[in-house]
């Protein structure tokens, strides 16, 4: 395989990531059933990519392959809350390689293009999270030098009164 291009995401490029940001989710959803999508996700997600492309504290990067998406990498720029020491910090949002290219070195490639903005940023270091059951994740990210800070838990609860998910009407955040 040829080396990709590892490029800024343009606006012109929304149907492709979304479309690569489906697969992200369906593959999360396969590995633990607690990634519930809702009906409105790409909704949403079309909504917000065209201003993540003009927000100077986020960065969207892809990996083009003989004219096709492949990969991409979405990160922002993000500081602790107030009660820990001052940090400037990158969190790396999402990271997609398509099965097919994965283990090409896209990934690390990604990863690459963030740090160098990171680095610019002056941050002190890059933040990102992976499913506990996401194992090639898990090895990815040590293979590109990351190291578990924490683990999330959760507890889930049985409520015979909360309604049903497909009748529920709750407040959203957002539009």
């Amino acid at each position: 395989m040829s080396a990709p291009t590892i490029r800024p995401a343009r606006k012109s490029d929304g149907d492709a990531l979304a479309a690569l940001w489906q697969e992200l989710l369906t593959e999360q959803q396969a590995l633990d059933p607690r990634i519930n999508i809702a009906d409105d996700a790409l909704k949403r997600w079309r909504n917000d990519f065209p201003l993540w492309i003009d927000d100077s504290t986020r960065r969207m990067i892809v990996a083009e392959h003989e004219g096709r998406i492949v990969g991409y990498v979405h990160a922002h720029r993000w500081g602790p809350p107030p009660i820990f020491a001052a940090s400037s910090e990158v969190y790396i949002d999402d990271l997609y390689v398509r099965e097919e290219v994965r283990g090409t070195g896209i990934g690390s490639n990604l990863v690459q293009a963030i740090l160098a903005w990171a680095e610019e940023l002056q941050a002190d270091r890059l933040r990102m999270g992976v499913l506990t059951k996401n194992t090639d994740g898990h090895a990815f990210w040590k293979a590109v030098g990351a190291n578990p800070l924490y683990t999330t838990f959760t507890i889930e609860i049985e409520n015979e009164s909360k309604p049903e998910k497909s009748s529920e009407r709750q407040r959203r955040i957002g539009f």
